[in-house]
């Protein structure tokens, strides 16, 4: 693709001011309609070392209102970021509706400068474009417009630009070793970037590939596609065609694989429960310390019907594990300023650094039980989740080397109205029951009918679900625990 462009072109001197002037006036209204229209928008600047993705930028910004977009320039991450999955730190950039994210440099720097490190970077470019392609699709069926501009320039013409900022005392200490390091590796690299930026050119998230010899002709060219792609956007969308995510086509299953079970086969006395979870318990500890030490993480996501016991479960799963490596996040109702982001990001903002293990006390799959249930999204948006749910799994565990737990707990119907009428009767316990809880009881068969498919949709290899026999609470804490348990070794 690179190789195609003519890297001559000039843009003409005596208009450049005028067009570029207005282009700045167009995109200047073109940002107030999408801040009114709730349309969020990335704009991502990539390129060569020196090609004038600074410049581009400086440009861009100029007919911006401050206050409606943020400037992200990505650097190598920080320590915190490195023990992090690969894409977490560019989740929490995303713009929230109305707003524009510009990034100067983006994941792809991160992803080439990372993979052509290893002996196997063809392999590794290809997981990581997948990554990136489902990250990006994510953000497109959320109504996310995405800008991804690449600027390109010859070896030849990068050295001479180097040369230049060596010879000017204010710019000298931007050439470093490191960069003419890169640029000797120049004729490597093209070949590595051609083939990363074929395989992430998709029709949600193109390419636009632009000739920087002449830095005029290149910020005009920046200018003409972002200003021709938002009103285009924005036409579609007063016509009501805008296209809208659609979910990938999922076959389900004839028979759901995850049985349901509220009763355990086997009955135990509660002596021996407790037994048998005290000693899980210590050796919970110790493995606690074994993933922390080989800085391995872990998720563990409860999901279960109301009064299920997820809350003493998740208490004696971690009576022993050390508090300084472990959290609990308690999921409720989303926010408005949660609601204004992809459904997605206020989970992955809590996932675990390397070592350490995050319990869910409710989690991502609210959005295909009671959001589908209670209507508060579209249909289109639930069925979509099951596919993104599954690729935000397996990034998660791709990029970590870690992994997922996940519980249903389940109890019958009966047992749930016994345990709702002794909170009801116990002053220590009445503020565990709420209206909502009575009424979402209304609705049992259709949250039976959610969680049917959502356990089959979701129920992975790389991560299953365990449905826990949870009419017996000393039963479900021991068998949680040693599923737990189970996983922690494996991942040793």
């Amino acid at each position: 693709m690179l190789d195609k462009l003519d890297l001559t072109k000039k843009a003409d001197e005596g208009s450049y001011e005028k067009t570029l002037e207005s282009y700045k006036e167009r995109l200047n209204i073109l940002q107030r309609t999408l801040r009114d229209q709730q349309i969020p928008v990335i704009i991502l600047i990539e390129g060569w070392n020196a090609a004038g993705i600074t410049m581009t930028i400086h440009e861009i910004v100029q007919s911006l209102d401050p206050r409606g977009y943020a400037l992200h320039s990505i650097e190598k991450p920080t320590y915190e970021e490195r023990a992090r999955p690969f894409l977490w730190r560019f989740w929490l950039r995303t713009p929230p509706r109305g707003r524009i994210a510009l990034f100067a440099r983006s994941w792809y720097s991160r992803a080439i400068s990372e993979e052509m490190q290893k002996h196997t970077w063809e392999k590794s470019l290809k997981g990581r474009a997948n990554q990136i392609n489902n990250f990006e699709r994510q953000l497109a069926d959320d109504n996310t417009v995405i800008l991804k501009f690449f600027l390109h320039i010859t070896k030849e013409e990068q050295k001479q630009r180097l040369e230049e900022r060596e010879r000017n005392p204010l710019t000298a200490w931007l050439v470093t070793p490191s960069i003419w390091n890169i640029h000797r590796h120049y004729d490597d690299s093209l070949p590595i970037i051609d083939q990363f930026i074929q395989k992430t050119d998709t029709e949600y998230a193109p390419w636009t590939l632009v000739e920087a010899t002449d830095r005029r002709y290149a910020i005009l060219k920046v200018y003409s596609s972002i200003v021709k792609t938002l009103e285009k956007k924005l036409e579609a969308e007063k016509d009501g065609k805008a296209k809208k995510g659609k979910p990938k086509e999922i076959v389900k299953p004839k028979k759901n694989p995850v049985k349901r079970h509220s009763s355990p086969e086997k009955v135990f006395t509660k002596d021996e429960l407790q037994q048998t979870l005290s000693s899980l318990q210590i050796e919970m500890l110790e493995l606690h310390y074994l993933l922390f030490k080989r800085k391995i993480p872990l998720m563990i996501a409860y999901e279960g019907w109301d009064a299920a016991g997820k809350g003493g479960n998740i208490t004696r799963v971690a009576k022993f594990m050390n508090p300084l490596g472990y959290y609990v996040v308690p999921v409720a109702a989303p926010t408005e300023h949660e609601k204004q982001y992809h459904y997605l990001r206020r989970f992955i903002k809590h996932f675990p650094t390397r070592g350490d293990i995050a319990i869910f006390d409710r989690s991502w799959y609210g959005r295909v039980l009671v959001e589908r249930v209670e209507e508060y999204c579209s249909e289109t948006d639930w069925q979509r989740a099951y596919g993104e749910i599954n690729e935000m799994e397996e990034d998660f565990i791709y990029s970590s080397g870690g992994g997922i737990v996940k519980f249903w707990l389940e109890i019958s119907k009966e047992e749930q109205l016994k345990r709702f009428q002794q909170r009801a009767g116990d002053p220590l316990k009445i503020y565990k029951i709420t209206e909502e809880d009575w009424r979402n009881r209304e609705k049992w068969d259709l949250y039976e009918a959610a969680v049917d498919e959502m356990l089959a949709r979701t129920s992975t290899d790389f991560a299953p679900w365990t449905v826990i026999e949870s009419n017996d609470k000393w039963f479900a804490r021991v068998k949680a625990l040693k599923t737990v348990i189970a996983a922690a070794q494996k991942l040793l």
